[in-house]
């Protein structure tokens, strides 16, 4: 609950620009270190940004139970941010001295260009769900907010995944 009320407080003081903001960095982010799941979790962050945004127009966390979904969304777009972070940096060989260094940087890429996609089709699939879903019926034109948070770009994102999961798995499993 605490992550879910945190930045809902976060994005009504930012006027919406909090996950826009995160959603910039991470596309800033991505034009420097590119393959690293940032672009992902770019477009994620600003599709949790629309959501929010509905949100609140629509008065949608006056139950407690959207409330709660949020927070899962932001959780996961929170942590696919760090993720590409982490994999920026270890491409760029400036990780702390005492990080795990099982995975190299091009597997812990690829475990960030996956992670990024299951947390943007979460906020296409589960924040649409929960929008709409609690929302007035007609209250919002379904089509102009599936293209508001990006999920045409979200699905096209989701190509090479089932490549990038085979990666990890080779990492994981030892495989060559």
């Amino acid at each position: 609950m605490t992550i879910g009320r945190d930045r809902w407080q976060e994005h009504l003081k930012s006027r919406g620009a909090f996950f826009e903001g995160q959603g910039a960095g991470l596309k800033q982010l991505a034009a420097g270190a590119p393959g690293t799941g940032a672009g992902i979790a770019a477009l994620a962050a600003n599709g949790l940004a629309q959501v929010m945004e509905h949100a609140r127009v629509h008065r949608l966390t006056r139950n407690q139970h959207v409330l709660f979904r949020l927070g899962e969304l932001i959780a996961y777009v929170e942590c696919a941010g760090a993720l590409a972070r982490r994999a920026a940096a270890a491409r760029a060989g400036s990780l702390p001295e005492k990080t795990d260094d099982r995975f190299g940087a091009d597997t812990l890429a690829a475990v960030s260009r996956v992670f990024a996609r299951e947390a943007a089709a979460k906020v296409a699939v589960d924040g649409a769900r929960w929008v709409l879903g609690a929302a007035a019926p007609g209250a919002i034109d379904a089509a102009a907010f599936d293209a508001a948070i990006g999920t045409r770009a979200i699905q096209q994102a989701q190509t090479g995944l089932i490549g990038d999961m085979d990666t990890v798995a080779d990492a994981l499993y030892g495989r060559d």
